[in-house]
């Protein structure tokens, strides 16, 4: 087990940057601590246990700055990696940046987002595979592969004007998929940042399900439908209205948000809201990349947008105050909330002339960051409704979309909403089950 003081390395960085001279310092440190394991054909294949550490470091001089991270914690190396980081600022051009504010803050960790049951979680993992297996093979499929991951990261910062402070977090993730046969397969996801909200036996049964009634599946006739989309696909979609609301990427004329301010980007069921922490929230934390305290910010009021994501920088430009979102370059989010609506899933389903339920997917892209315009390749439970009724499984089929039609053509959101984390969303997100009008659906070669 990795024992590190990390306020002692933000210490031997700061106080070197500020012997040498540097008008701004930012030390953040993190330590992970992750404990993983991987089946196949329903069984464990492989256990892994990794802890490490790292240490990020922001320097300023003359109208120029430098950033940096180094896994050399030694102490005398972490004053050298600092030194080689100053002088590098020689060659540097200038560019713009706000400066630390004089006001220090204080930060005591969040008990928002962490369990210390799952901090030394790591026997219990081959069971949690097992009892997903099992639920699988009870619910259809015939074989099941996947991974559990179960992590802790401890932060600490501390800054050239005195602002320091601590957090952590935890979380526990289930992906499992399941086949019933070679094309006819589920995905089960859960995750959570306690242990008491993990629930492997409901992601197993869900992706045995799905593998199940896939069976015989056929592709679908192109053409734009109503789609259905699980929580699990909505939040991989919301993730990238939370990209194009980053500042940096208006700036860059990379969103489809730019000049929208104040102006109706969604229906106005839709709202969209980010958390530094949450309860349940499995990122984030009390304060930024900058020392800047996190907030909740609402990102879409009534299909109205409110803000962008701003570190001091931005903020500066665009008149306004950091929405405590850094990034030292690029503002984002943390944990992202889409509202609930007052539909389950059911109601839902009977609302879908023609439709298309999709449960997972992969492989989002963007033809034009700037218009919205992507397209997603929908995997596993795929169905097609018609009249209110699942009649068919489908395969091969990519949807495809901009995002401002898409959004304005929201039509219903169910009550009950899911976190979603894995290796198709990167910030965690509430999600409901999303029901939109007009998606085109082609033919997956297409």
């Amino acid at each position: 087990m990795i024992v590190l003081d990390l306020e002692a390395l933000n210490e031997d960085a700061v106080s070197t940057a500020k012997r040498l001279g540097a008008e701004d310092a930012i030390a953040l440190t993190a330590r992970v601590r992750d404990r993983m394991i991987r089946f196949a054909n329903s069984s464990v294949t492989t256990a892994n246990h990794v802890e490490e550490a790292e240490l990020m470091v922001y320097l300023t001089k003359n109208k120029k700055r430098a950033i940096a991270s180094t896994s050399n914690l030694e102490s005398s190396s972490v004053k050298r990696f600092v030194r080689d980081l100053f002088d590098s600022l020689k060659g540097l051009p200038e560019s713009e940046y706000v400066s630390l504010p004089d006001r220090a803050s204080k930060y005591s960790p969040s008990t928002l987002g962490f369990d210390r049951k799952l901090v030394e979680v790591g026997e219990e993992l081959p069971e949690f595979a097992k009892t997903a297996i099992s639920a699988s093979l009870a619910a259809g499929g015939n074989r099941s592969a996947g991974v559990i991951d179960a992590g802790t990261i401890w932060y600490a910062i501390l800054t050239s004007t005195g602002t320091k402070g601590s957090d952590s977090r935890t979380s526990i993730t289930l992906n499992i998929r399941s086949f019933a046969e070679k094309d006819a397969s589920g995905h089960g996801l859960s995750c959570s940042s306690t242990l008491a909200g993990f629930n492997p036996e409901e992601a197993g049964s869900r992706a045995g399900r799905d593998a199940k009634k896939m069976r015989g599946a056929s592709e679908p006739q192109p053409g734009a439908y109503q789609v259905l989309l699980s929580p699990t696909v909505a939040a991989n979609i919301v993730e990238t209205v939370g990209m194009a609301a980053s500042a940096f990427s208006v700036d860059a004329g990379t969103s489809y948000l730019v000049e929208k301010l104040g102006k109706k980007v969604a229906d106005e069921s839709f709202n969209l809201t980010d958390h530094g922490t949450v309860k349940g929230g499995l990122g984030g934390r009390v304060f930024d990349d900058e020392g800047t305290q996190t907030r909740s910010t609402p990102v879409i009021q009534n299909g109205i947008l409110k803000t962008y994501f701003h570190n001091l920088t931005t903020a500066k430009k665009w008149k306004t105050k950091s929405t405590g979102s850094a990034g030292l370059v690029t503002p984002h989010g943390w944990n992202y909330e889409v509202g609930a609506g007052d539909s389950s899933y059911e109601e839902m389903v009977k609302e879908m002339r023609r439709g298309i339920i999709l449960t997972s997917n992969w492989y989002t892209r963007f033809k034009n960051y700037r218009t919205g315009e992507f397209s997603t390749v929908p995997r596993d439970g795929a169905y097609l409704v018609e009249n209110g009724r699942v009649t068919r499984p489908l395969k091969g089929m990519r949807a495809g979309d901009d995002l401002p039609r898409m959004f304005s053509s929201v039509q219903l959101l169910s009550k009950d909403r899911e976190w979603i984390e894995w290796w198709e969303v990167d910030t965690p997100t509430l999600c409901p089950w999303m029901l939109m009008d007009g998606v085109k659906i082609t033919r997956a070669y297409e």
